[in-house]
């Protein structure tokens, strides 16, 4: 899943082409790789959170829980879908505390 939303968010990038690549794919994960070394040298961000108040139990991905007229608010689960592996895995999460972190 996090593969998934990585290649998913490269593809709004506007990169140049990669002349040593041998496709797009590679030529846009070489540019990841280089924003994530510069990530890695910034400031620690102390106000930096995760996202999300569910979680596919399939594949992982964190995603917004959404109610719909037709849902209970309170059930764990509904007729939701994972925008990542469209499974109907969709749980609540309680979010993680700053010791776990």
């Amino acid at each position: 899943a996090r593969e998934f939303s990585l290649v998913t968010a490269s593809r709004s990038w506007n990169m140049r082409a990669q002349p040593v690549a041998c496709c797009r794919f590679h030529s846009a994960m070489k540019e990841l790789r280089g924003s994530v070394k510069r990530l890695e040298q910034w400031k620690c961000l102390q106000t930096f959170r995760i996202f999300g108040k569910a979680q596919c139990s399939k594949c992982g991905i964190l995603s917004s829980w959404l109610a719909d007229e037709d849902d209970d608010e309170d059930d764990d689960m509904g007729p939701r879908y994972c925008a990542c592996c469209r499974g109907r895995y969709i749980r609540k999460v309680v979010p993680p505390s700053r010791a776990s972190l």
